[in-house]
């Protein structure tokens, strides 16, 4: 009983279990959270954007936590936003019908420089109580000297902009140089400086370590970006500085074909700041990337970007050892071998054609030799079916019958018969009186025989001894018998 109830109660919590198993696998949606780039003056107010995006989808609860530098910028207000003195929060909770939320908030200009407000956390859902994971940027606000007339709230920019006359097409929009720029938008290793483009001269900035030239460019309203140029051929390059820690940074460059890199990295893009530029992806770590880049030092080359820990480090190829060089043999033999070791595969498939060439004379040598040897055994020998065939006796035909005896009467009825023969024609017409007298004798020869000769009588003798049995003269008084 007892094991059937805990038997029950395992079973009620896998059901329990699977049921609340599609609560927790929960769906995370990708979102991003944007800062603009504003320009102002020492006293004036400046307007920073945050814009947040829901991929399309409505937004639900949104908490973002930003940081700023509170030697460059005082935080004056902003809506739905708290905080100061380097922290601010800003909160709102979505109605199901917004797919992006917008915070404005304003900040006044304390001392000249570049002022940077960051991320540092962020927690957002969509309505539907999905996480909505949060892609996102920093704003670097540009804070000029102050020229008498405070600045102006609305936009935070000086009261008028003086652009070249020049339309310079950049990745596919067209821009106008800026030649008015604040000194808060030269950073760090630079110094304001001149160039000549088309004939005229303009404002720009030079690298004190590397004197690389970079200008301001502005298209409509926009805030202004960074470009190199190239005083040798006049072009122009887009650049996006980063900030890789507070005294180090980095303009990341579109201009780069990747060559020389190591065939693991794949050619791609990178977006960084809203803007996309070449990149090559490491095939083995797909986490790094690798990005040309002008450095703070003045170092231009490739870095390393890990988009995990959001870093960059400069990029070192893996230098190749090459191998010493051997001394060239110069001797017969070293030509020789030297020769063989550069047509290897042609000696190969020639020992492999000399091969096949031999088993192929092998084998139509071996068919003509066995049909010569066919042809000489049916010449001599003859085939089976010309031989003629004999009947198998029976050794019940030669009970009694001695092979030697046969061969005996074969000679003695060949030598017989020419005897007859020879003894016809020599003496067939000699005297009469010759065979008469020849057969005269012959018979007083056998008369003697038989008076010499006495009967035989088995176990008994004259003398009353065994009988002998008479002396036989010739093979023709012996009896032989059949075996």
């Amino acid at each position: 009983m007892k094991k059937r109830v805990t038997r029950w109660i395992v079973m009620m919590a896998a059901v329990c279990v699977m049921m609340l198993f599609p609560a927790i696998t929960g769906y995370a949606a990708e979102g991003t959270l944007m800062l603009s780039d504003p320009e102002g003056m020492v006293g004036g107010e400046i307007p920073v954007t945050v814009r947040i995006d829901g991929g399309g989808q409505p937004i639900g609860d949104v908490n973002v936590t930003l940081s700023y530098d509170t030697a460059l910028l005082e935080f004056i207000s902003g809506t739905s936003v708290e905080g100061g003195d380097g922290t601010l929060t800003l909160t709102r909770s979505g109605t199901g019908a917004e797919t992006e939320m917008v915070f404005e908030m304003l900040f006044r200009g304390l001392a000249e420089g570049t002022a940077a407000i960051r991320v540092t956390d962020s927690t957002a859902y969509l309505f539907s109580d999905e996480t909505l994971n949060l892609t996102a940027g920093e704003s670097a606000v540009t804070i000029g000297p102050d020229d008498g007339t405070g600045g102006t709230a609305a936009s935070g920019e000086p009261a008028e902009r003086v652009l070249g006359q020049e339309s310079i097409e950049i990745g596919g929009a067209y821009y106008n140089i800026y030649e008015n720029f604040s000194d808060a938008l030269i950073p760090a290793g630079f110094s304001r400086s001149t160039v000549q483009y088309a004939g005229v001269e303009h404002s720009a900035i030079r690298q004190d370590s590397s004197g690389k030239v970079m200008l301001f460019m502005i298209t409509g309203e926009e805030d202004p970006i960074t470009v190199l140029y190239n005083e040798s051929d006049s072009t122009f390059i887009r650049a996006e500085r980063v900030d890789v820690s507070e005294t180090f940074y980095i303009f990341v460059l579109s201009s780069a074909d990747g060559s020389g890199l190591p065939e693991a990295f794949y050619e791609t893009s990178l977006a960084l700041h809203g803007v996309n530029f070449p990149a090559w992806q490491n095939m083995e770590a797909n986490d790094f990337y690798l990005i040309y880049a002008l450095s703070s030092g003045g170092v231009e080359g490739f870095y390393q970007y890990d988009q995990v820990d959001a870093t960059y480090q400069r990029y070192v190829a893996p230098v190749k050892t090459e191998e010493p060089e051997e001394e060239e043999d110069t001797s017969t033999l070293g030509k020789v071998q030297k020769i063989i070791t550069d047509n290897l595969l042609i000696l190969a498939a020639a020992v492999g054609v000399i091969v096949l060439i031999l088993f192929i004379i092998i084998l139509v040598l071996s068919i003509k030799l066995g049909r010569r040897n066919e042809e000489l055994e049916n010449l001599y020998v003859g085939d089976d079916e010309d031989q003629p065939k004999l009947r198998k006796k029976s050794r019940s035909q030669f009970v009694g019958y001695d092979d030697d005896d046969d061969m005996q009467d074969d000679e003695d009825d060949y030598l017989e018969d020419d005897f007859e023969d020879e003894y016809i024609d020599d003496y067939a017409d000699s005297d009469d009186g010759f065979e008469d007298d020849f057969e005269d004798e012959y018979d007083d020869y056998e008369d003697d025989e038989e008076e010499d000769m006495k009967e035989y009588v088995p176990g008994k003798s004259p003398a009353g001894g065994t009988q002998q049995p008479p002396k036989k003269d010739s093979y023709d008084d012996i009896d032989f018998i059949d075996v």
